[in-house]
């Protein structure tokens, strides 16, 4: 966990670059600006990160996360960006900052709304075409605790990117009907938004948000972070609160799924899961995302795997769930497979160096197929792939 005045976030030099909203000027540290101060975790591998800034499309910012190694929350690669404090300057205009540390919201009560907000958003936005980034940015502002904002404050003191000549330009009544949708309230009652506050409330949709921390001064970024998913070849239902996937001396118990920090053999502090021993046949395991420690009440089902093994011949076929996607890098879709006759391919190997990776035959962001040969005895396979694209179950 970070201490006190340890997460504290984006700024540049005020004389070399020009700042957008979040647009007013601040020289406070964390403890000073952001009350309560975030309860939020550094991910490993992400604590030395180069992230470029600039406007968004569909978001208040984009940002192009680049040289973080590989972990289960955030990988290199560009993605939509909001900021939690409104009073303090950040630049977007092609801005880079080096040395960034990169850190995850799960288990900060603090972020809960603001979870649960990003849970919600591609629902919220397929009901009402015309909602915009605009209403989530100034809900994001209403539900975060560390900077009171009120949007019927005078228009000339909102933040610039929310008011067009003199004018707010957001509909308050949208914003209020999202902050009514996240709290559960009973006001929560347009046409565009009804049910959204009962259907939204399992938490096998709670999305988790990354914050995004430099320096010593100002801005802070929420990115959403991103959905890790290996094949999970148990028996467990989604529900199941526990270890998926144990072991007993090396051997699963579940039945083919070994959760890598489970297995003696595999010595892996990331949870996953290695399947097998596998003879010749047909296999077809689930993709969880997010079920960290190998606790699918955690996760959420992504997809599924098949597995086709016969004579010389192992065929993968990765498929997304319907409303998910397989995370998009340079083009390609980001899954990576192993297939070999020990667990792994080496002690603690991250996804990215998999030695059949490059055993692709055919990729779109909802299916990749691999094939592999000149393979024999029985295997074992690590299916992984990054998620994106999630939302809510419409409606019945």
């Amino acid at each position: 966990m970070l201490s006190r005045g340890k997460l504290i976030l984006l700024f540049l030099s005020f004389s070399l670059l020009a700042f957008a909203a979040c647009d007013v000027t601040s020289e406070k540290a964390l403890d000073e600006s952001l009350e309560p101060v975030p309860k939020v975790s550094a991910i490993k591998g992400a604590d030395n990160a180069s992230i470029r800034v600039n406007n968004g499309t569909t978001s208040n910012f984009s940002v192009d996360i680049q040289n973080v190694e590989w972990n289960t929350l955030i990988s290199n690669g560009e993605r939509e960006a909001y900021c939690i404090a409104w009073k303090d300057p950040i630049s977007r205009n092609n801005a880079i900052y080096e040395g960034v540390g990169v850190y995850s919201t799960d288990g900060d009560e603090q972020f809960a709304n603001i979870n649960r907000l990003f849970s919600m958003k591609n629902e919220l936005m397929k009901n009402d075409p015309e909602l915009t980034w605009r209403e989530i940015q100034v809900a994001v502002w209403i539900l975060v605790p560390f900077q009171d904002f009120d949007m019927n404050m005078p228009a000339s003191e909102l933040p610039e990117e929310v008011r067009s000549n003199g004018q707010p330009n957001f509909n308050k009544e949208k914003v209020q009907d999202i902050v009514d949708a996240v709290l559960s309230r009973s006001a929560a009652k347009t046409t565009s938004f009804s049910g959204m506050a009962s259907s939204t409330t399992d938490d096998d949709y709670e999305k988790t948000m990354c914050v995004i921390g430099t320096n010593e001064d100002t801005q802070t970024l929420i990115v959403p972070c991103d959905e890790t998913a290996f094949a999970y070849g148990g028996t467990k239902e989604a529900d199941f609160n526990g270890l998926a996937g144990d072991t007993e001396d090396g051997v699963s118990l579940d039945p083919y799924a070994h959760c890598f920090p489970d297995d003696e053999e595999i010595e892996d502090t990331r949870w996953g899961w290695t399947n097998g021993a596998l003879g010749e046949g047909t296999y077809t395991f689930p993709l969880y995302a997010g079920a960290g420690k190998c606790n699918l009440s955690k996760g959420q089902y992504s997809g599924d795997v098949e597995i086709v093994y016969e004579g010389s011949t192992v065929k993968v076929t990765f498929t997304a769930a319907p409303g998910v996607t397989f995370y998009q890098e340079d083009g390609e879709s980001e899954t990576h497979l192993y297939v070999g006759n020990v667990k792994m391919p080496a002690s603690g190997a991250a996804p990215g160096k998999y030695p059949n990776n490059d055993d692709v035959v055919s990729s779109s962001d909802t299916e990749v197929v691999y094939e592999v040969t000149g393979v024999s005895g029985d295997i074992y396979v690590v299916a992984h792939a990054v998620m994106a694209g999630y939302e809510v179950p419409e409606v019945e």
